[in-house]
């Protein structure tokens, strides 16, 4: 049986495991990313890194899944980093290979990552293509087919779901352009919403449970965004399934429902595609990190 280690990191939390060859989580670390750029992050992940090989050395390698334009050729971040301070340029690979000599180390975005697990042992094995979209801190996004695997793009920039444009001209991302998915239906933008409508902040987790006028507002504004989002993805690359991840998906009991009954409302065909939650929701990333280095 082989092992590796999958790290997957996001904006909020580094999850960081022992993955076997059959999909299985042997060892679990969890912690926060922090605020204080590539060197506060780089040293969680390698604390994380060395406790699993403390409790197991028989490692094939290393798989790194994290937010940004990622080269996964180099293993290095490219022009924009995700929602990690400072992250854009970072030589991930680079940096993890001085520290842990002979281990093999392998890095994806986040959102590949989690479309790679989906599809090998989660709610995509069952399709011979699907879209997989992240929501959380922001949103990511994959392209899969059974036949060629992920689909990279020319400049590693393919699946950059959070970048399609929902609203002309409207809030600066900071990718650079205006009016990014990622500005209205992650995270991040619920907070926000919630925050410029009471002045009070509260958490995506209180918000979806909270039952007060403008919490259903803010939860209704999203629903709708996401609805129109997905239509736009099923029109433009109509694959058999989308599946949708990340950490609100733990909180789809207050908007699931609703949003699918939009997405009927608003699409031209809803009869050719299938809308799932992911299967493996916040070990997805990091399954799928140890999955490529089986691959690889």
């Amino acid at each position: 049986m082989y092992k590796a280690i999958g790290i997957d990191l996001g904006g909020t939390k580094i999850n960081g495991g022992i993955i076997d060859s059959n999909g299985e989580v042997l060892k679990r670390v969890e912690m926060e990313t922090g605020k204080e750029g590539p060197k506060e992050v780089l040293g969680k992940v390698s604390h994380i890194i060395d406790s699993l090989l403390m409790e197991d050395d028989d490692i094939l390698g290393i798989g790194i899944g994290s937010p940004g334009f990622i080269d996964n050729v180099r293993g290095k971040v490219l022009s924009f980093g995700g929602n990690i301070s400072d992250w854009q340029g970072f030589d991930i690979k680079g940096e993890l290979s001085k520290l842990y000599l002979g281990k093999r180390i392998f890095v994806e975005n986040d959102a590949n990552a989690a479309a790679i697990c989906e599809g090998w042992i989660g709610a995509g094995k069952d399709f011979s293509s699907f879209i997989m979209v992240t929501l959380g801190t922001g949103i990511g996004g994959a392209l899969y087919t059974r036949e060629h695997g992920i689909w990279h793009g020319h400049s590693f920039q393919g699946g950059e779901l959070g970048h399609v444009i929902l609203y002309p001209k409207g809030h600066k991302c900071k990718c650079g352009q205006f009016g990014c998915s990622e500005q209205y239906i992650s995270g991040t933008a619920i907070e926000r919403r919630y925050k410029k409508l009471t002045g009070v902040y509260r958490s995506c987790k209180h918000i979806f449970c909270e039952s007060s006028g403008i919490a259903n507002k803010v939860v209704d504004e999203f629903v709708d965004n996401l609805a129109i989002f997905l239509c736009t993805l099923k029109n433009f690359f109509d694959p058999e399934a989308i599946v949708i991840g990340g950490g609100l998906i733990n909180s789809k009991d207050c908007w699931w429902e609703k949003m699918i009954n939009r997405f009927h409302d608003y699409v031209n065909d809803s009869s050719s595609i299938s809308i799932v939650p992911a299967k493996y929701l916040n070990n997805a990333g990091m399954i799928g990190a140890g999955k490529m280095v089986f691959d690889r």
